[in-house]
This record gives C-alpha cells, sequence and structure tokens, in this order.
C-alpha cells in the first residue's frame, strides 16, 4: 500500500531561523525561497536531476507579471502545474524592478513546493502559536558540541570533582549514591549534576 503523506510528512515543519513575520496584508510568516529549494533538494536530490521546474511565456497585466510554473521531481514525467507566480514590475511611482520576473518564478515554485507539504506547519496554522514556534526552534537547534547530552553519563573529571565537593560536605558518597539511587558515582547523568550539588549543600539530618 502506497503512503500517499511520506513526502508531506517528510517536508512539513519549517525551521524558525528561516521565516520571518511580515506586517502587511493583515500579517503573515515568510519563508526563505532559498531554504525551500534547499529542502526540496535534500528530499529529491539536485535539482536538473532529482528535480526541477518549467516556465511558460510571462504575461504582463498592468503593473504586475505573471509567469506560468510547473514543477516535477522524481521524473521529468512526474509534473504538475502550472501555477502562476506573480509579482509587481512597476510600482506607484512608476519606478521598474527589473527582478519582478525572477521574484514571480520563485512566488510559483514555492506556492508548487507548499502543495507538496512543504512548510505545512506555516500554512495551516501552528505556526501561529508561539508554544509551537519555541518547540520548533528546539528541534532545529543545532547541538552544542562543548555541552554533554543531559542523558549521557558523567566524565571522569566531573565525577572526581563531585567526589570532593562531596567530601567537603555532611555527606559521603554513599549518602549520594542512595540517595538517586544508583550504585557508584559513576552511574550519575549530568541532567543529575546539579541536583547533586543541591543536595549536599543541605544540612545533613542528625
Amino acid at each position: 500500500m502506497t503512503d500517499n503523506m511520506r513526502i508531506w510528512k517528510a517536508v512539513e515543519k519549517t525551521n524558525p531561523a528561516h521565516t520571518k513575520k511580515v506586517n502587511q496584508r493583515g500579517g503573515f510568516t515568510a519563508i526563505s525561497a532559498a531554504y525551500e529549494i534547499m529542502n526540496a533538494t535534500d528530499q529529491f536530490g539536485p535539482i536538473g536531476i532529482g528535480w526541477g521546474y518549467t516556465t511558460g511565456e510571462p504575461i504582463i497585466i498592468d503593473t504586475l507579471i505573471t509567469v506560468p510554473v510547473s514543477l516535477w521531481h522524481g521524473d521529468r514525467a512526474n509534473i504538475y502545474g502550472p501555477m502562476l507566480g506573480c509579482e509587481e514590475w512597476k510600482d506607484g511611482k512608476g519606478r521598474i524592478d527589473s527582478d519582478a520576473p525572477k521574484k514571480a518564478v520563485t512566488d510559483g515554485l514555492t506556492k508548487l513546493l507548499s502543495q507538496l507539504g512543504f512548510n505545512a506547519d506555516v500554512f495551516l496554522g501552528p505556526f501561529d502559536d508561539s508554544k509551537y514556534v519555541e518547540q520548533m526552534e528546539r528541534e532545529f537547534a543545532e547541538p552544542d558540541p562543548d555541552k554533554p547530552d543531559p542523558e549521557s553519563i558523567i566524565a571522569d573529571r566531573t565525577r572526581e570533582w563531585l567526589q570532593v565537593q562531596i567530601e567537603a560536605s555532611d555527606y559521603t558518597v554513599q549518602d549520594v549514591c542512595k540517595h538517586f539511587e544508583v550504585l557508584s558515582l559513576k552511574a550519575l547523568k549530568f541532567r543529575q549534576v546539579a541536583e547533586v550539588g543541591k543536595f549536599i549543600k543541605q544540612k545533613k539530618a542528625a
């Protein structure tokens, strides 16, 4: 049985670092086009090999330029569209935007990618929830090579440091091991180091 949501589920989440809030047209979240293209490359392969797009003849209506864009992935025969990308080529003061055709193509391309599920969390609403955005920030955060995994076992030098701290307190190593239900200090996890520090600062009951 084919998993129709395979691509959608793989690309629906958005890294907040590649978005920005726009306070126009009622307000919306803009996604970096380069980020979307990078994700398409990650999902399908290099552009021109694993995926790509074609464009039709530009259409100019008043101050707008519209470009039909179609997208393929996997196989050039697996194509859909066209999607009309649109951009203003001349503003109200008559100034011409020479990048308007390129912007119109990008507009059509990103709309086509969104129909495959790319950055769906932005379009479906979860990104309007600040707690969801914070969750995505944590999920996409680059791991700090200098910061140990909280669930990993403490390093020898951390254990030795703890032992010195314990010996200077009212407690013994056995007291600490019993309290934290471990056989030895070597079994403690990094997330427990601060807890051990708080524990041994307490006055031991007589």
